[in-house]
């Protein structure tokens, strides 16, 4: 890992890599804390959360120059009896954005962001290549991290991913912004009796049993145990968690969770249209989330998830702005060929069915 690196003309020492462990956890939060990139799910209490119901390794991965740290990542590593995966986050979690965090990114001049993620970035995987030696690896980043090149400059595949995000401080501004089927979708609700309160864990688990119905309706698993969203319940509420849930004559009907960190509030869990035809109580639910994020000091509300074209033209109504993320992965042979394989037993058993 000896490598000089040059930045603006100077010569600088390199960077190093480290894996925090256990007595040095307490590092890993005030890195969250400091970084712009990070999520609510950055957290050390959410990623252990993730390792106990994944059955996975957790590796907090952390990049010193000298004494500094100016780059990090979480990892989780999970070995089938044929391959080794390392990803940040597991698919499985419903988390959309995790991977890597810099430490005061935002007060950094170009040239030390660019120094720091790639001389991080190679430092990484070299000591990934040599310690772990996975055979794939995967990686979804937060929405505050523009530069993927020195992912691609390392063989990585980058796919560009979306979210909305809208300042919403200015609310006549969002109301008059909105598509005129979805203002009049949300004036028809709540004229129709439809009132939108907080929710409490009954209406948590209201809204995660709906989700679980309506994937089973679609033949679809839920992608991971109930009991991990009631831990993340149970450790972030209220803080960092919020639940809106919508009502009819008194009876939940849908609900949505909803994820709060600094100035950010994001839509995330729920949302499933119920109701009698040509009433939507989501659209409303949705208003009264930006009206109450607005209330409460949140400068931005994101919707996160605008990757499929049904769900982005339900979502684009809100005409808030495009927010770009990535996904970011690197397979060996042997993991692209046993994924095509599965993939074609798994066509086959479908046609038979």
């Amino acid at each position: 890992m000896v490598k000089k690196s040059v930045c603006g003309g100077r010569k600088m020492s390199e960077i190093t890599i480290k894996i925090l462990n256990d007595n040095e956890y307490g590092i890993w939060d005030e890195i969250v804390q400091r970084s712009p990139q990070a999520t609510a799910v950055h957290k050390l209490e959410w990623l252990k959360i993730i390792e106990t119901h994944t059955k996975s390794k957790l590796y907090l991965f952390v990049g010193y120059l000298g004494n500094q740290i100016v780059a990090a990542i979480p990892f989780f590593y999970h070995k089938s009896i044929i391959v080794k995966i390392i990803s940040s986050p597991i698919g499985s979690t419903m988390i959309a954005n995790l991977g890597p965090i810099f430490p005061e990114y935002d007060m950094l001049k170009q040239d030390k962001r660019e120094f720091y993620f790639r001389e991080f970035q190679n430092e990484l995987d070299r000591y990934i290549a040599k310690n772990i030696k996975p055979d794939s690896i995967f990686i979804l980043t937060g929405p505050n991290l523009l530069d993927t090149r020195p992912y691609i400059w390392n063989n990585y595949v980058v796919t560009p991913k979306y979210n909305y995000k809208k300042n919403i401080e200015n609310l006549d501004e969002i109301w008059s912004g909105f598509k005129k089927q979805l203002r009049k979708n949300i004036e028809g609700a709540k004229n129709a009796g439809i009132v939108i309160e907080e929710g409490s864990l009954d209406d948590y688990n209201f809204i995660i049993n709906l989700l679980s119905k309506r994937l089973g309706d679609q033949e679809l698993a839920f992608p991971i145990s109930k009991e991990y969203l009631v831990d993340i319940y149970n450790r972030f509420y209220p803080e960092n968690l919020k639940i809106f849930i919508a009502k009819n004559n008194g009876t939940p009907i849908t609900g949505i969770i909803v994820l709060c960190n600094r100035d950010i509030l994001s839509i995330w869990v729920g949302a499933t249209q119920v109701g009698s035809k040509g009433l939507y109580p989501v659209d409303l639910l949705q208003w009264k989330i930006i009206e109450w994020g607005n209330k409460n000091g949140y400068k931005y509300c994101e919707i996160l998830g605008a990757n499929m074209p049904s769900i982005s033209y339900f979502k684009s109504r809100y005409n808030f702005d495009l927010e770009i993320y990535f996904s970011v992965k690197k397979e060996n042979v042997s993991f692209t060929l046993i994924n095509s394989i599965y993939g074609l037993i798994n066509n086959y058993l479908k046609i038979r069915a």
